[in-house]
């Protein structure tokens, strides 16, 4: 079974598409019930990350990065 954190990182990406294709909250949170059951974040999550990647305060870069840190100094340095 995956992580607690992989499937909401999951989540919030499925969140950041819908919303880029203009989709509503609720009908996401509703798809996404479909796909995750009981892992699907509340509607309330899906509402505020809604409201913040429309505003621009929310990317995947924004969420926990799992890039190992000898790729980051390696390519940061080129």
């Amino acid at each position: 079974m995956e992580e607690f954190s992989d499937v909401r990182f999951k989540q919030r990406a499925v969140i950041e598409f819908f919303t880029t294709e203009k989709i509503p909250p609720t009908k996401i949170h509703r798809r996404m019930q479909a796909v995750y059951g009981d892992q699907c974040v509340d509607v309330s999550t899906v509402r505020q990350w809604v409201r913040q990647f429309k505003d621009g305060e929310l990317g995947q870069a924004g969420f926990k990065n799992k890039t190992p840190i000898y790729f980051k100094y390696r390519f940061q340095n080129w």
